[in-house]
């Protein structure tokens, strides 16, 4: 799929391999939100390994390899209990999952710009998708200015392997075509500023087979607004990253996500880099926080469809010499309806909260 970063100009000289590996484990139901089913949630465990190499004086293959393992319970819906709030209904902490996840992204370096084609496959025990996209990139005004461009597109298949019953199909896909436009200027010695406008389109079967009640609109398109400020403090040998993003679709979801990072040099060796994050979103027009089984037309209990805020602290640590390079990173992420920009009357008992780790390394030669 296309992305939105700043493609360098000259390509690389030597060849990196790295390696990240993460531990994602989300945070127990709390025994006061649960109606039936397993307190515990999703655990987790990606390694994914990098190679990216040059291929002449003109060309770079960027490739990246994913392999994930997971295993917890999954949220199958929501009733209601004797006050009219929702109660989540979790599925048996039986779920066990594997994913690999193949990218590869070719790019051709000329004097002022780029050209990629990226291609993928990733495939799980019920899920198979292809993607393809093309970006590219031109230096303009002695280049100070970056224009930015790309389209992608995704073929994805869904073939449900728990029992059948509920809302379950055997066999369903969708295709979603995405395209991007944006520019980046450097505004100083100290600052580059780059702004970016990305429409998606989702077409087919887009609602969620393991709920107890869900239905979704075939369709789904929207628009995201990207904006990241870079600025370089010398006196002080750090650089601030702030970044804001709006999302509008036409399930008539709006969110903001506002991040910041610091990234200050210790010494020459040492980069330390707290961080933090915040994200609200608004509901679905089809959400409703207690499953009604019967009601007609579309309608979905997904937490990922409520009302809610999030916020997210992070802290991260990356030692590098001339050729090799060690990352590690935490962080703690929070989600509540009060932590909404708006009100949220009822708020979800399936919001997220999760610990994330990573340790990694690169080498180039």
């Amino acid at each position: 799929a296309a992305s939105t970063n700043v493609q360098a100009v000259a390509p690389p000289t030597n060849t990196e391999v790295g390696y990240r590996y993460s531990h994602y484990q989300e945070d127990e139901i709390p025994k006061s939100k649960l109606a039936s089913g397993s307190q515990e949630r999703y655990d987790i465990d990606v390694h994914q390994f990098r190679v990216l190499t040059p291929i002449g004086e003109s060309y770079a293959i960027d490739t990246t390899f994913d392999y994930e393992t997971m295993s917890g319970a999954s949220p199958y819906g929501t009733v209601e209990d004797a006050s009219g709030s929702p109660l989540v209904v979790m599925s048996g902490a039986s779920i066990e999952d594997t994913r690999m996840d193949l990218n590869v992204k070719t790019t051709r370096y000329y004097d002022s710009g780029t050209a990629s084609i990226i291609g993928g496959y990733s495939t799980e025990d019920d899920y198979e998708a292809y993607n393809l996209g093309f970006e590219g990139s031109v230096d303009v005004n002695d280049k100070m200015t970056t224009l930015m461009g790309g389209v992608g597109y995704s073929d994805d298949t869904i073939t449900p392997t728990q029992a059948p019953g509920y809302n379950r199909v055997t066999n369903e896909s969708k295709y979603t075509a995405t395209t991007f436009v944006g520019i980046a200027q450097v505004l100083s010695a100290q600052s580059v500023f780059q702004t970016s406008l990305n429409y998606a389109l989702s077409d087919g079967y887009l609602s969620d087979p393991y709920k107890l009640v869900d239905q979704r609109p075939d369709t789904r398109t929207s628009i995201a607004w990207n904006n990241r400020f870079r600025y370089f403090f010398g006196d002080v040998d750090a650089a601030m990253h702030a970044d804001y993003r709006l999302y509008v679709d036409d399930w008539d979801m709006v969110s903001h996500t506002m991040a910041f990072e610091w990234h200050q040099n210790v010494d020459a060796n040492l980069r330390v880099i707290p961080s933090f994050r915040y994200y609200s979103q608004s509901q679905a027009d089809f959400y409703t926080p207690i499953d009604i089984p019967g009601l007609e037309g579309n309608k979905s209990s997904d937490y990922r469809l409520s009302p809610f805020g999030a916020v997210t602290f992070g802290l991260s640590a990356v030692a590098h010499s001339y050729n090799w390079k060690v990352i590690i990173s935490a962080e703690r992420y929070i989600s509540a309806g009060d932590l909404a920009l708006g009100a949220v009357e009822k708020e979800h008992p399936a919001l997220l909260q999760y610990t994330l780790v990573t340790l990694g390394f690169d080498y180039a030669f």
